[in-house]
């Protein structure tokens, strides 16, 4: 029997009708940046906590890579402060996640835009911009941390249609994006956030909060992977 199951995955692995698509890459390599809001913190990393949020200083232990960006408590919210990555895929419909700390309602977003020129990237809930939630809608606030999760890539109400619940429920809107060059823009909203791995995928069904994406930013194919976590259990 494991002969015939070995046999199956092994057809499956070299199939590419079945091939998925990945990349991601650390928050702390970006291709550019605007303002000092967003600085990048090595690990281990004491942070300040948010009193009014019930929230207390913390330690990140551990990030990948060794470091994360965002913006201390106290550092003020908004201000145009804004990173750039620059990336390359195939034509397809993508799933984003970060690896995200949010705290707390006063510590849980940023803005960000896809394929945006840096002249109009904003601090602000208009044009290009979109909100990118972190545990914002109400029935999502218990589940408040000071450890990294992964979110996906959703808005409030900006141009991308994939709402906070929307995203968090069975039937996520993906990112339709053609074949090669594009940016991605985080604009600064909220201090006390920190983003440490920008990860995409064309596997609808992928979550990162199960099964850990690799890094540094290269496209994977889903299934070879698979069969790597699958051949160590035998």
């Amino acid at each position: 029997m494991r002969t015939t199951i070995f046999l199956t995955i092994l057809c499956l692995v070299v199939s590419p009708a079945f091939a998925q698509k990945y990349i991601s890459w650390e928050a702390e390599n970006y291709d550019a940046i605007n303002g000092e809001k967003f600085q990048v913190f090595d690990t281990p990393s004491d942070q300040p906590g948010n009193a009014g949020e019930g929230v207390d200083d913390y330690t990140v232990a551990e990030a990948s890579g060794g470091a994360f960006i965002g913006s201390a408590n106290g550092a003020g919210n908004d201000g145009g402060d804004w990173v750039k990555y620059e990336f390359s895929v195939d034509g397809d419909d993508w799933h984003f996640w970060g690896r995200v700390i949010a705290p707390s309602v006063a510590d849980n977003s940023c803005y960000w835009a896809l394929d945006t020129a840096d002249g109009d990237v904003t601090s602000t809930n208009d044009g290009p911009m979109n909100i990118w939630d972190f545990y914002e809608a109400g029935e999502l606030r218990e589940n408040y941390t000071t450890d990294w999760v992964w979110f996906r890539l959703n808005s409030r109400n900006g141009p991308f249609e994939g709402l906070e619940l929307t995203q968090h429920g069975d039937d996520p809107v993906p990112v339709e994006l053609s074949a090669g060059e594009h940016t991605l823009h985080l604009a600064h909203r909220e201090d006390g956030t920190y983003i440490d791995q920008i990860f995409a995928t064309t596997d609808i069904e992928f979550d990162p909060n199960e099964t850990n994406p690799q890094t540094p930013v290269e496209p994977q194919n889903k299934l070879t992977t698979t069969w790597g976590a699958l051949k160590s259990g035998f």
